[in-house]
């Protein structure tokens, strides 16, 4: 099979036109780059390759139907989502996580050579809730403490106090 590889390589010639080097300078893709930046980037993470026509439907529901949102698909499971407005990304940054079949949706802002770098989708915002704590460790205090378990932390919410039930024994 190598061999076969090698033989059918050795075959292809190019043109003179397909040798020559074409020179792109910063202003030419400069028109690109601002078209880019009022969008996002997103890796579907997990075992199952998405359809293109499931995330458009999935983020466009989920995000509250932006106004003329297009999304292009960069490779297999990872896709760039254009907004028309800041807020719109803005919103979508600091929602989710965003979940689809079972597979979390990291979405990242994009910048340029974003194809590149995959290793900056290993990590993604999701809300941890801890039950079972004793009644006086639900203070802020303790919430700091509990966050440093965790690579990072938004924000620590802690619920108001209800009343404590007394017993019918407390009624003598």
């Amino acid at each position: 099979m190598e061999e076969d590889l090698t033989r059918a390589f050795r075959k292809f010639d190019l043109s003179k036109s397909e040798l020559e080097d074409v020179d792109l300078s910063s202003d030419d893709i400069s028109e690109g780059i601002q078209d880019c930046r009022q969008s996002l980037v997103g890796r579907l993470i997990g075992e199952r390759v998405a359809h293109f026509t499931g995330i458009k439907n999935f983020t466009n529901h989920a995000w509250g139907y932006p106004r003329n949102l297009t999304v292009t698909e960069l490779g297999p499971n990872f896709f760039q989502f254009q907004l028309e407005r800041g807020k719109d990304c803005e919103k979508i940054l600091l929602g989710g996580p965003w979940i689809m079949d079972n597979q979390i949706l990291v979405i990242k802002e994009w910048e340029v050579g974003c194809e590149r770098k995959l290793h900056h989708f290993r990590f993604a915002h999701i809300w941890v809730q801890i039950w079972n704590l004793p009644v006086h460790w639900l203070c802020k205090s303790v919430g700091f403490k509990l966050e440093k378990i965790f690579r990072s932390v938004r924000e620590v919410l802690v619920p108001l106090r209800g009343k404590v039930w007394e017993t019918s024994e407390d009624y003598g």
